[in-house]
């Protein structure tokens, strides 16, 4: 089957080639890699540039992370699709080992994998101690993780392009109300960087409200129609 792996990219000039190169030099290689734009103001789109055919690149007009990804779906002619977040890596066998259990199991829709996070090495050691996590290794239900086939992605609909940080954690409750049928590896298919651009973790305040509204989304789409 065919697969197509979609990252979104803004100002990510410090992580984006080591991660699209984690990508590029799976055991098993995907058939075509998309990286979105998302209106770089630093030299991303140079990078990029010299991927030549190795990848698919497009810039649009910084519109946020969850649009530049739904226009990378567009533009995805795989049956399987992969994500990779512009500053994170996937491990050598991450496809490999996904793409077995999917052909082991042909009612399994989507397969995940365990995450392990790093503190990224160009951190400051005066700020290393703060964007050290609690647990290192851990089962990853994150976007990066997911290998699924694309009729399933289809199904739960597009990424809610109004929660440009929590996405994901709306889309996949949506998919499992709609019965979304999941496995996982057990093992490290991504390391994840913790770095001091992570959003989630230097800006916590909004990135928690955010959460908020994505859960409040879930339940009110659960709620049987009055």
């Amino acid at each position: 089957m065919r697969v197509s792996v979609v990252i979104a990219a803004y100002n990510a000039e410090a992580y984006i080639a080591e991660a699209i190169e984690s990508v590029l030099g799976q055991s098993v290689p995907p058939d075509e890699v998309i990286v979105i734009d998302d209106g770089s103001t630093d030299g991303t789109r140079g990078i990029l540039d010299r991927f030549g055919g190795r990848i698919i690149a497009l810039t649009q007009t910084n519109s946020g992370q969850a649009i530049a990804v739904n226009q990378g779906l567009a533009m995805a002619r795989g049956e399987l699709i992969g994500f990779c977040d512009a500053d994170d890596l996937w491990t050598a066998r991450k496809l490999e080992l996904q793409l077995a259990l999917l052909e082991r199991h042909d009612d399994v829709e989507a397969v995940f994998g365990k995450v392990q996070q790093f503190v990224s090495p160009d951190v400051p050691e005066e700020q290393r101690e703060r964007l050290t996590p609690a647990v290192a290794i851990m089962p990853g239900e994150l976007k990066q993780c997911m290998l699924i086939r694309r009729p399933a992605l289809e199904r739960a609909g597009p990424f809610d392009e109004s929660l440009p940080a929590t996405f994901f954690i709306a889309w996949l409750g949506r998919a499992k109300q709609n019965g979304l049928r999941s496995a996982h590896v057990d093992d490290i298919v991504v390391r994840r960087r913790l770095h001091l651009g992570n959003g989630g973790r230097t800006n916590t305040d909004a990135q928690n409200h955010e959460t908020l509204l994505a859960l409040r989304k879930a339940i009110k789409a659960r709620r049987p129609p009055e």
